[in-house]
């Protein structure tokens, strides 16, 4: 549940010092360091991609991120 409300966090993040503290606090949740990292790699790409296919009929992904097996 904690890893849940941290996404929700750095999802809701949009200023730089929103994303520094939704990373400190997914990290004071318990969320890894490079869990974090990927999440946010993920929501880079799939908001550049909302933003490019902004023109389409239907603007909802239906991404859901799956963090990498180690």
């Amino acid at each position: 549940m904690a890893h849940k409300i941290a996404k929700l966090m750095l999802e809701q993040a949009g200023t730089f010092l929103e994303r520094t503290e939704a990373v400190r606090t997914a990290l004071s949740l318990g969320m890894p360091a490079n869990e974090i990292e990927e999440y946010l790699d993920w929501l880079d790409v799939v908001r550049a991609n909302e933003t490019d296919t902004s023109t389409s009929e239907d603007t909802s992904t239906g991404h859901r991120w799956q963090p990498k097996a180690s």
